[in-house]
């Protein structure tokens, strides 16, 4: 599954004296850092969750505005893996995911036609809901940017934007979008090199909610051409408020155009492109915007997480294997699987 003992050279996993526990940092609360912290944490080591935001849940979030909820990131999850499986069962039985039944299409032009038949899951009553329930448990430290690592024997100290020393680590997972993961892992070339050839596209996600009922025949379309790649209702999503609050998200090429448009005024920009391709609407109640900067992972993906053995460094995220949220879940069980076997060695090499 990694890089293999020897990627990037070293001189193989620490040795700890018997009874001491393995530190682990994560760098990133998005679902692979929390699956992959949790995973290890499970497994007896000592885990320190670091994180940017105010909350976990990276794209996997809820955005909140008085009364109204939107999906404004990751819009639903599938499972094909059977690794996932477990987990989705668990979060069905605590109530903290239901399917999404809603009327799904797909769109190209004129084209109209049902979306591929897939059950879809949502959390409850949110999605940032999944990555809460995972961070629960977790020594998660918000508000904390961490911008470099650097070496300290065979461990690891983290250094954070305020050039505060956090450390030391025995192993370091980095579980930020690969631009942002690059510098971080300088320590093992190869990791470097492969997260640098990564490409990310933006995305506008506009949050609407209009004064009365949309009627376009449907509640998500996964949409080919033009400027918007996708909308859905969040108002037919299970355990959501009884509103028409919908998401819509731009394409990368429209977002790249309008990278430097306000939050106030990208809702209308898409308004227009909506009224254009679906028809008049309703009047707006409340319309506000975000603006992920890497939203999607194009070219270059490594096509599985990545382990450095031998420096006990590894990266993990939807990036690594092309996208999509139960993506990030196989990475983060990956990467947490290759840390536990490469200790698993070194104890019988001892």
């Amino acid at each position: 599954m990694g890089d293999g003992p020897d990627a990037g050279g070293g001189r193989g996993a620490r040795s700890r004296p018997l009874g001491v526990t393995e530190r682990v940092a994560v760098i990133g609360a998005g679902l692979s850092g929390l699956v992959a912290a949790g995973r290890l944490q499970d497994a007896g080591r000592e885990v320190v969750v670091y994180d940017k935001g105010r909350r976990p849940g990276g794209r996997a979030n809820t955005r909140e505005h008085g009364t109204h909820r939107f999906d404004h990131g990751a819009q639903f999850f599938t499972v094909r893996d059977e690794r996932v499986r477990p987990l989705l069962e668990g979060w069905l039985s605590e109530g903290l995911v239901e399917e999404w039944r809603g009327d799904l299409v797909r769109i190209e032009g004129t084209s109209r036609e049902p979306a591929r038949a897939a059950a879809r899951y949502v959390g409850v009553p949110g999605m940032v809901d999944v990555a809460l329930s995972l961070a629960g448990e977790l020594d998660v430290q918000k508000g904390v940017r961490i911008e470099r690592l650097e070496r300290e024997g065979e461990g690891w100290h983290l250094i954070d934007a305020e050039s505060n020393r956090r450390g030391s680590f025995d192993r370091v997972v980095v579980a930020v979008p690969a631009p942002q993961a690059a510098p971080l892992l300088r320590g093992s070339p190869a990791l470097e090199a492969a997260a640098a050839r990564v490409e990310m596209a933006p995305c506008w996600a506009a949050m609407i909610v209009f004064d009365g009922s949309v009627e376009i025949g449907f509640d998500g379309a996964f949409v080919a051409d033009g400027p918007i790649s996708w909308l859905a209702r969040d108002g037919s999503k299970p355990g959501r408020p009884q509103a028409e609050s919908w998401v819509v998200h731009a394409s990368s090429d429209w977002t790249r155009k309008h990278w430097d448009a306000g939050r106030d005024s990208v809702p209308g920009l898409l308004m227009e492109v909506l009224e254009a391709r679906f028809g008049p609407l309703p009047d707006v109640e409340f319309a506000r915007a975000h603006r992920w900067g890497f939203a999607f992972a194009g070219h270059g993906t490594p096509g599985h997480m990545m382990y450095d053995r031998g420096r006990g460094l590894g990266a993990c995220g939807d990036w690594c294997v092309g996208g999509r949220v139960e993506g990030a879940i196989v990475s983060g069980l990956e990467v947490a699987g290759d840390v536990l076997q490469s200790d698993a060695l070194a104890a019988r090499s001892r």
